[in-house]
């Protein structure tokens, strides 16, 4: 019997895909308003997202061992309390705690070497392929004998890949459409001259944690250095929640999307319907596995 290492990356990578989260975690925010997101209504909390990783894992392994191979899963670190929302906006809670949220971040996984026969029952074979339709043009292209592929539709159902790349785009066309909004801009020019004048030279809202991932990454090798970098961004994060509330940049973007959404989703409410119902019952399923480690 073979063993298997997996990368985190390989085996939970679609759920990262498919996945929009942004629900806000913790007793003492049980009553606030969680900040605009592109089909809020469709998000899963940070647990949801570990249940549905953890029984994708088990369905998985399930798999590999029916064709002889013994897959393994490597652990995993703590899910962060909410990934980055996608306007930039920043909450004062976080902000005070974690910053941009970019400290004590484990480094990826590396690859793990696969033999041809391990590669092909994880990922499947080109004999298997299968092209799917998208709404809006193009195909996505599976191979359906592959374990990845297997335990993700017993998981989530047939069609959750097309549903899941359709809500992505308009997810994507939502967030476009606010950032273009007059309202939006203005808010967010107050913002700019906000932290210029603290000395922080930014241009958008959804540029700045991109950039603080790029000023951590180069102060990977050193540990002094990365920790002076990291409580130069807790600074930083702080005059910039600051700045977005003194510019009422969250106000200006709510509104916004309040209209585009209604705008953009508008004739695709059956497909969102159909995701919705699909992620339902995945959520019912990773429930019974829940306490499977097979």
């Amino acid at each position: 019997m073979h063993s298997l290492s997996a990368v985190v990356l390989m085996v939970t990578a679609a759920i990262g895909l498919w996945i929009l989260t942004g629900f806000w975690s913790g007793k003492d925010r049980d009553t606030a308003i969680p900040p605009p997101e592109p089909l809020a209504d469709l998000q899963l909390s940070p647990e949801q997202q570990q249940s549905l990783r953890h029984a994708e894992d088990v369905l998985v392994r399930r798999c590999m061992r029916d064709r002889g191979m013994d897959f393994h899963v490597a652990g995993t670190a703590e899910a962060p309390a909410s990934l980055p929302n996608p306007y930039g906006l920043l909450d004062s809670a976080e902000v005070a705690e974690r910053g941009y949220g970019l400290h004590g971040a484990a480094p990826v996984p590396s690859d793990p070497r696969l033999t041809d026969r391990e590669r092909d029952a994880l990922f499947g074979t080109e004999a298997s392929q299968k092209t799917i339709p998208l709404a809006e043009g193009g195909e996505l292209v599976v191979h359906t004998d592959g374990c990845f592929y297997q335990a993700q539709t017993e998981l989530y159902g047939e069609d959750w890949k097309r549903l899941l790349h359709g809500e992505e785009t308009l997810a994507a066309k939502i967030v476009a459409r606010v950032n273009r909004d007059p309202r939006v801009n203005a808010t967010q020019h107050t913002w700019v001259r906000c932290m210029r004048r603290a000395g922080y030279s930014v241009t958008t809202l959804e540029d700045v944690r991109p950039d603080a991932m790029r000023r951590m990454e180069r102060e990977a090798s050193d540990r002094a250095d990365g920790e002076a970098e990291f409580n130069a961004l807790l600074d930083q994060a702080a005059r910039d929640v600051a700045c977005q509330k003194r510019a009422r940049v969250e106000p200006a973007i709510r509104a916004a999307q309040k209209a585009v959404e209604r705008s953009v989703v508008r004739g695709h409410q059956h497909d969102l319907g159909e995701l919705k119902t699909l992620r339902a019952e995945a959520l019912a399923t990773a429930r019974r596995l829940g306490g499977a480690t097979e």
